[in-house]
């Protein structure tokens, strides 16, 4: 285990700000885990769980306690009888480079989540999704540690429970957990999900999953920007989920707004249309922070202050409030 002090994190985040960590422990193995957990319980000191900060605004104030830096690598294949595969990933893997891996080897699931950033143990705590597919769909187990006992447990897929950008991982409880390895159930045989957009272009008959990923790849170029050169955390909000009432009056003002049916009899509505079409926020900059002038769900920040990006993301939410009447939730955990 690798142990830092007065580490600053802005270096350690997507949105390049954060002030410095009193700690910071870097993690290859569980066993080194456990070895900052019972640091951080020897000084009484809280603990914060990093991958690869791309869904974290961490304030200017910095962390109190010990980050724990998740550098856990390491994968398993094992193909199934019935022509699945199961997929053990080490949790500090990035995603990205994962689906690249699964994709040459030809198993089909997470192709649709090409070009994700963060690692394949945050997909599990925010249900990632993309382009028809969420990570739920193909997550069979995650094996986590207790960050207050040091028990090592399996959580099914079920006792993960996902939702639409949440998990159980996401609650007060669930933040106990430090997620240590993700298996996911993957095919072999071809699976395409091509329902979304520009992915309606590919043939669902000829296409491969290169084809695939190179399109949702080239879709995600045009709408995000590069977060290893520009402070971002991908989409910066949640697309909000209201009742059927609720939308059937706004498509009687706004005609035009993407609407996305739910089993739940709810709806869920482009929160990215409403900032553009409605509120006008397209490239809307305040200082060094702004939305993205090809995607208004995507925040971007030029400049080194989580306050600044606090305040552009509750502007955004009272101007979303006073013309919809919606209230809308960050995907970004703030710390």
């Amino acid at each position: 285990m690798q142990l830092h002090t007065n580490v600053s994190l802005c270096e350690y985040t997507t949105l390049k700000v954060g002030g410095p960590a009193a700690h910071m422990a870097m993690v290859q193995s569980v066993a080194q885990l456990e070895q900052a957990r019972q640091f951080a319980q020897q000084i009484a000191a809280p603990v914060l769980s990093l991958g690869s900060g791309s869904n974290v605004l961490v304030s200017d104030a910095g962390y109190p306690g010990v980050v724990i830096v998740n550098q856990i690598k390491g994968s398993v294949y094992q193909t199934n009888a019935d022509g699945t595969v199961t997929a053990t990933i080490g949790s500090g893997e990035l995603l990205d480079d994962v689906i690249a891996d699964t994709v040459s080897r030809g198993y089909w699931g997470l192709e649709n989540l090409s070009h994700i950033p963060g690692t394949i143990g945050a997909a599990p705590i925010q249900n990632v999704g993309a382009y028809g597919v969420e990570v739920s769909a193909v997550v069979e187990q995650v094996a986590a540690v207790s960050l207050t006992t040091g028990l090592e447990r399996i959580f099914t897929n079920a006792e993960c429970g996902f939702a639409y950008r949440d998990s159980y991982f996401k609650s007060a409880a669930g933040r106990e957990w430090f997620i240590t390895s993700v298996t996911c159930t993957l095919s072999t045989g071809r699976q395409p999900v091509l329902e979304y957009g520009d992915l309606q272009q590919l043939d669902p008959q000829t296409c491969t999953l290169a084809d695939i990923r190179d399109q949702v790849i080239s879709i995600r170029s045009a709408k995000f920007p590069d977060w290893h050169t520009v402070g971002t955390a991908g989409s910066f909000f949640k697309n909000p989920i209201i009742t059927a009432a609720h939308c059937q009056q706004l498509q009687q003002r706004y005609p035009d707004l993407p609407v996305y049916p739910q089993s739940d009899d709810r709806c869920k509505v482009s929160l990215g249309w409403i900032l553009d079409k409605v509120c006008g926020l397209r490239g809307h900059q305040a200082g060094a922070v702004g939305l993205y002038q090809a995607q208004a769900l995507v925040l971007i920040n030029t400049g080194h202050s989580a306050a600044a990006i606090q305040a552009l993301a509750s502007s955004v939410q009272q101007q979303v409030k006073a013309q919809t009447d919606i209230d809308i939730e960050p995907e970004v955990r703030f710390v």
